[in-house]
Formats: structure tokens, sequence, C-alpha cells
């Protein structure tokens, strides 16, 4: 197994005991924010409710440990695969995370490094991978309905 598949699990499972009935530290009651915090140094993924005082879940990724005093390109890239993943098996409906819902990766000061899903019942965020040939596609859709 390789390393970055070892890393979606890790975090897959991470996001996974939010809902836990074995886990102590669940979401019991809805959230509209989740919040991440990566400390680069340590490889500590943490999750937080509404606030940074609601710690809900945190685990350890051992190859994430002192590659950056902050967190990297890969390890966002690696969040925001989990993320989606989640989402088209649906994870995201259920109906502790109220809308609108975000997850958003902070620093040590809470703020905003990047927003990595934002769900609303009326405003859906496209992603550039959605996006990328559109064009193309709508070149072509105007090329046929004009050759008729």
């Amino acid at each position: 197994m390789d390393a970055n598949n070892k890393e979606h699990q890790i975090l897959e499972k991470l996001f996974l005991s939010l809902l836990d009935d074995t886990n102590p530290d669940r979401v019991q009651s809805g959230i509209s924010d989740l919040f991440i915090r990566i400390n680069s140094e340590t490889g500590e993924v943490v999750l937080y409710g509404d606030d940074e005082d609601q710690q809900l879940a945190s685990t350890v990724i051992f190859s994430w440990v002192g590659l950056s005093d902050k967190p990297t390109k890969e390890m966002i890239r690696c969040l925001k695969t989990v993320i989606s993943s989640l989402e088209g098996k649906g994870y995201w409906d259920c109906e502790l995370f109220e809308r609108p819902f975000s997850v958003v990766l902070v620093n040590d000061a809470f703020e905003s490094i990047d927003e990595l899903l934002f769900l609303d019942d009326e405003l859906i965020k496209v992603s550039l991978p959605l996006l990328e040939n559109l064009d193309e596609e709508l070149n072509s859709f105007i090329n046929q309905l004009l050759s008729k």
C-alpha cells in the first residue's frame, strides 16, 4: 500500500469518527463549520466544530511529520480528495452537518488557509475539475446545433 493511499485511509477514518457511536467526542449536535488544523511538525490533524474550543477528533499522519512549517500543497490536495470522496458517498448529507456547511483548513491562529468544501441547499460551489473541459463541450454542442 503506497503512502498516499494510507494517508487517505487515515483521513477518511478520522472524518468517519465524527459520527461513530464509539467516539465519545463525536458530533452530537448540529455543526455548520468543520475546521481542520494540521501541525506539520508533529503530523497531527485535528478536527474542530464551530469554534476552536470544540475539538472533535484527531489523528497523526507520520509521513507528514516535519515536512514543513505549514501545510503543504500535497497535504491540502490529500484533504480535498478525501473530503470530495466522502461528499460523493453522501457523508456530508447527515443531518448533523447543518446547511450552509463548510470545511475549512486553518492555521494555528485559526485563520483560514483554504475552504475545502462549502455546501448550501441553495448554492453550489463548482470546483475547477468540473469546469476544465466546459468550453470544449459547449463549443461542440453549439456547432452541432448550428449545423442542423
